[in-house]
């Protein structure tokens, strides 16, 4: 009994991971997507500006890190919102329907390398969008 009761939350477990693993990267190809089309307009509307920036003296390499600051500026206030609204969710709609079903009360806190790897994909997703649009 105790053996099929494991073998069945393994099996839940693993297919849990996948539909976060698929959720996840849905997200990171929107995200990339999303940031590239308003780099996009961006670049298009500004080339006449970046023209005349380069041709006054502004280097290739300063426009380059230039469009990579405007794309991190898209990104950090989302990450800032992002994690500060993860914290009542994960606590007051989350974690009351997770005790419910399971019985198991979850910290609403998110751990630390949840915020990592949100804080990494965060920070490799601009840089990504920027550098196709270049």
């Amino acid at each position: 009994m105790l053996l099929l009761t494991m073998k069945l939350s393994s099996a839940a477990s693993l297919l849990l991971g996948l539909l976060f693993a698929i959720i996840t990267l849905l997200f990171i190809v929107i995200s990339i997507l999303l940031i590239y089309s308003l780099l996009m307009i961006s670049v298009e509307t500004k080339t006449f500006e970046t023209g005349v920036l380069r041709m006054v003296g502004l280097s290739k390499g300063n426009c380059i890190s230039m469009i990579i600051i405007q794309s991190f500026l898209f990104v950090i206030p989302s990450i800032i919102c992002g994690y500060f609204a993860a914290i009542p969710m994960l606590g007051f709609i989350f974690g009351k329907i997770f005790k419910a079903d399971t019985g198991i009360q979850i910290s609403s806190i998110p751990c630390v390398s949840a915020t990592l790897q949100a804080l990494l994909l965060g920070l490799i997703i601009p840089v990504i969008s920027s550098v196709l649009p270049i």
